[in-house]
């Protein structure tokens, strides 16, 4: 046959499989679709480019490019792949905004193919793996998240690659090596894979045995846990403050409520991707090999919907869906022309309606006018850190050292600050950089009067932040005051000023 090549399965395969037989048929395996699937690619990534450094470096941006500079096992709120990519970017790309979301762009790029070959996996031809690649490379949420260099990119390339690892497994052409070194480099890129990988197993328990009991289970769980080694060390030294910072996290300017979630979680994967969705968890469950998948890609969004997680967090699975969903969708669309025609002319306008909300797309004076900009938080992050930076500047002039409230604060001021004393911040991992400053002579950003007292005297107010928008910086106090003794003496108490 043209264009396809066939695989047998194993025995283990083969009686696994009888249970469910005839709902998935993967003996027939297509040629990867590498035109369709490139202009996916060269589309979306056009799109993400045209738009990489319109508005600014965003406040979670500015920690990440400090924590490149500060290599180490682990970080209050994120393991270290991060910052292995963000030390990557700058070696490569200088301070380049572009070069630094390029990352990002790139883990997009992993994501589309690794979801076309998920529809290769299940069967699907050029159409399914074409659908594929173009339901997940413009759901509204990668978009979004490849417009930043964020761990969330990453998490979406990592997951999607254990689960299509995951299901060539049950599809008895896998390895069970490769997918610990993905699980293991995965929990080091973002902890929520942890979710994901124990629901995958305890599928595997109930509905696949077989492959369990192969002694490359023990292999792999073994290679993920060494992978993970570095991080564990860094935890252990630092009192597990990874864990506390997850089990008592605070106050979130992005919190959702439950029915909240409910509806990001849709709208970001798109609405008229969600019926692919189903269809691919369903695909996934009716088969018994697969039905470990099918349970995962089902419950990761009811547990963080129970946990009280953000709907993002469920997305990657949710996309995996997506791209195991493209195979009957192709079935589908192939006898209901029209009906897949109008299905896919409103994915489009969807894409089309949401994009300014999705990417930068509309100048910043016209995004603010519109509202698009106070109707993310993201845009407003993006604005005004090097004016901030050359505010302080502007009054720190005799100062030993710049005392930072938050982290997007001090990263802007690392930056973008030139000519500046030191800064320090006890907000999350920036409380371990604290820099050997031996005067007394403090400029304070973002702290108040009130919480000043508790490690310094002589509190003076010299302005007040300057921001293009209200976000949560616009107003804050800059101030200048005496520490009471030396900063490393006082940093208890800023770190008590900070909060958690």
């Amino acid at each position: 046959m043209k264009g396809h090549y066939f695989i047998g399965h194993s025995r283990a395969d083969a009686a696994a499989g009888r249970a469910g037989a005839g709902v998935v048929e993967p003996r027939v395996v297509s040629a990867f679709a590498v035109g369709p699937v490139l202009i996916v690619l060269v589309a979306k990534c056009a799109m993400n480019f045209a738009f990489a450094g319109r508005y600014g470096w965003q406040r979670d941006e500015l920690y990440y490019a400090v924590a490149g500079r500060h290599l180490q096992g682990g970080y209050v709120e994120f393991p270290p792949v991060t910052a292995l990519l963000s030390a990557a970017a700058r070696g490569l790309f200088g301070w380049s905004l572009a070069g630094f979301r390029g990352f990002a762009i790139l883990a997009g790029v992993a994501t589309i193919v690794l979801a076309a070959l998920v529809a290769r996996e299940l069967g699907g031809g050029r159409g399914a793996q074409t659908i594929a690649a173009a339901a997940v490379a413009f759901s509204p949420h990668l978009l979004g998240a490849n417009g930043l260099f964020q761990p969330v990119s990453f998490d979406l390339a990592t997951t999607m690659l254990v689960l299509w690892l995951a299901l060539r497994l049950a599809l008895g052409r896998g390895s069970w090596l490769a997918l610990g070194v993905a699980a293991g480099i995965g929990l080091e890129t973002k902890y929520t894979l942890a979710v994901v990988l124990i629901l995958l197993v305890a599928g595997f328990a109930a509905w696949r045995r077989d492959l369990l009991a192969s002694s490359g289970f023990v292999l792999a769980a073994l290679v993920a846990g060494a992978l993970m080694v570095p991080n564990l060390i860094w935890e252990a030294g630092h009192g597990w403050v990874s864990v506390h910072w997850f089990v008592h996290p605070p106050p979130s300017a992005t919190g959702e409520s439950r029915p909240q979630y409910i509806v990001n979680l849709l709208q970001a994967t798109n609405f008229f991707a969600v019926p692919i969705a189903v269809a691919g968890a369903v695909t996934l469950l009716r088969d018994r090999r697969l039905r470990p998948l099918g349970a995962t890609v089902a419950g990761v969004p009811v547990a963080y919907f129970l946990l009280g997680g953000k709907a993002y967090y469920a997305l990657p699975t949710v996309l995996f869906a997506v791209a195991a969903g493209a195979v009957p969708f192709e079935r589908w669309a192939t006898r209901r022309r029209l009906l897949a025609a109008a299905v896919a002319l409103g994915y489009v306008i969807a894409v089309a309606v949401s994009l300014p909300g999705t990417l930068p797309a509309l100048p910043l004076q016209s995004a603010i006018r519109h509202g698009v900009v106070k109707a993310r938080t993201d845009y407003q992050d993006e604005l005004g850190w090097p004016a901030l930076a050359a505010q302080v500047g502007r009054l720190a002039r005799g100062a030993d050292v710049v005392v930072a409230s938050n982290y997007g604060e001090a990263g802007a001021l690392e930056l973008f600050g030139r000519g500046l004393p030191p800064v320090a911040s006890a907000d999350v991992t920036f409380r371990y950089w604290r820099p050997p400053v031996a005067g007394r002579h403090a400029i304070l950003v973002g702290f108040g009067p009130g919480k000043a007292s508790g490690f310094c005297s002589g509190y003076t107010l010299l302005g007040r932040i300057e921001m293009p928008t209200a976000n949560q910086e616009r107003g804050l106090p800059i101030a200048r005051c005496t520490l009471d003794s030396s900063l490393t003496a006082e940093w208890p108490g800023i770190l008590r000023a900070t909060g958690p």
